[in-house]
């Protein structure tokens, strides 16, 4: 699944959002990739908002049309050395953005984002749209 594009949760939003600058890069993309946190973020986000019923509905739909892949042993893997390296650095950033950039390593995923927190991650592809 090397060279793919993963949508980060900030990007999937504002794709679910209207943002259409988003939308028109997001529709242009053969297949896009969803890291099974972001899947959570959405979720949750979707839950938590005024409208549950409305945004899950939507938010599934979208995810049912992206390709979801499943956290495994080598996710794990690269979970904790990214985590270290980032401690070793005294970059900490927040724990689902190690285990979205930890899956991306794994994949070698493109992450689309607009999170700076991403850039602290080295060997990350990123694309901030």
């Amino acid at each position: 699944m090397s060279g793919e594009i993963a949508l980060d949760t900030s990007v999937a939003v504002r794709f679910l959002n209207g943002d259409a600058a988003i939308t028109a890069r997001v529709l242009a993309v053969p297949e896009i990739v969803l890291p099974m946190v972001v899947v959570g973020e959405l979720l949750f986000g979707a839950e938590n908002s005024t409208r549950p019923l409305q945004n899950l509905s939507r938010y599934l739909e979208f995810i049912s049309a992206c390709v979801v892949v499943p956290l495994g042993r080598e996710t794990a893997t690269s979970y904790a050395r990214t985590r270290l390296a980032l401690k070793r650095k005294g970059r900490p950033i927040p724990m689902n953005d190690v285990w979205i950039s930890a899956q991306c390593l794994e994949h070698d995923w493109v992450l689309v984002t607009d999170d700076k927190d991403f850039d602290y991650v080295h060997g990350l592809i990123l694309e901030h749209w």
